[in-house]
């Protein structure tokens, strides 16, 4: 008895001590297709899945959706929202574009203090929590970062077969358990939990 009391000490305290969940599948449907979704949410699983860890800067989902009875349905990337119950934030996809290459922009976190030369109307500096600059680069070099985004990024477009593709959110340092996607308008949607 004594020997099965310590077994179930050291499996609680083997489950108490996992590392928090950094990928996670959800899947849903609505009326018109099924959508299959896999999120990874740290630096070392984006990196594995694109061969760039993004800085860390960036959540990337893994989307399939599977049209219903071969009925057309079209794909747009701005039907998509990630929000995180932790602080309310919201945000939709990023091109490659705003990623990588000369029109990308660098996300740098500002951990105290003000702004530099960001002033508001009555004299005072704004906080950001992120600063923001633009990328410059060789406008005739090709960025690969950037085609390599382009490459993996779920299409739009329409169609009546499966599709499948990646999707890039400007957001950080998330608990996968926060974690809700939205896909489509409000009468049609599918609401995505990842715990």
């Amino acid at each position: 008895m004594p020997g099965r009391f310590a077994a179930c000490l050291v499996f609680t305290a083997c489950l108490l001590a996992a590392p928090p969940k950094t990928v996670a599948t959800a899947t849903g449907e609505n009326r018109d297709l099924a959508l299959t979704v896999t999120l990874y949410i740290d630096a070392a699983g984006v990196k594995e899945l694109i061969g760039n860890d993004l800085d860390g800067h960036y959540i990337v989902a893994e989307v399939k959706i599977e049209p219903k009875n071969h009925k057309e349905v079209s794909i747009d990337l701005d039907d998509f929202l990630l929000r995180t119950d932790q602080d309310g934030d919201k945000a939709t996809p990023y091109a490659p574009s705003q990623i990588a290459g000369q029109g990308g922009l660098v996300v740098r976190e500002v951990h105290q203090g003000h702004t530099p030369g960001m002033a508001n109307a009555a004299g005072g500096s704004h906080d950001f929590p992120t600063g923001v600059t633009a990328r410059t680069g060789d406008a005739d070099k090709p960025d690969p970062l950037e085609q390599t985004l382009r490459d993996k990024e779920l299409p739009e477009k329409k169609t009546d077969e499966p599709v499948s593709g990646l999707l890039y959110f400007v957001m950080e340092k998330q608990k996968m358990k926060d974690l809700e996607l939205i896909y489509g308008a409000r009468d049609n949607r599918i609401d995505l939990r990842f715990k």
